[in-house]
């Protein structure tokens, strides 16, 4: 038996700000761009939450907004979950955490 402490192809994401309420800060360091949007859409349509791209940086569906913005070594990621439950809320921000951590975007990469 064999125990993988680190997932091969994983990005490094920490959680800076979490609350109930919907709205959480996370941080993502490193050197290469990601296509968001390619990431982050994915898990959204899984979930049946209409996902819409608002533009460069941006994801509106159906119970909130993601945003996020690049530099040159780093991406912060915002979400302003208001819509559902708050029960709603925490698993739909832990399934976009996960897919932000280990999802691949359209192309597979």
């Amino acid at each position: 038996m064999s125990v993988r402490l680190f997932h091969r192809g994983a990005r490094l994401i920490f959680v800076v700000r979490h609350r109930p309420s919907g709205r959480a800060r996370w941080w993502a360091p490193g050197f290469r761009r990601y296509d968001w949007d390619g990431i982050l859409l994915r898990p959204l349509v899984l979930l049946g939450l209409d996902p819409h791209p608002d533009g460069p940086g941006s994801i509106t569906c159906s119970i909130g907004r993601l945003v996020w913005t690049s530099g040159r070594c780093w991406t912060t990621i915002e979400l302003y979950l208001n819509g559902g439950s708050t029960t709603k809320r925490e698993l739909v921000a832990a399934a976009l955490l996960k897919a932000a951590r280990y999802g691949r975007n359209a192309s597979g990469r």
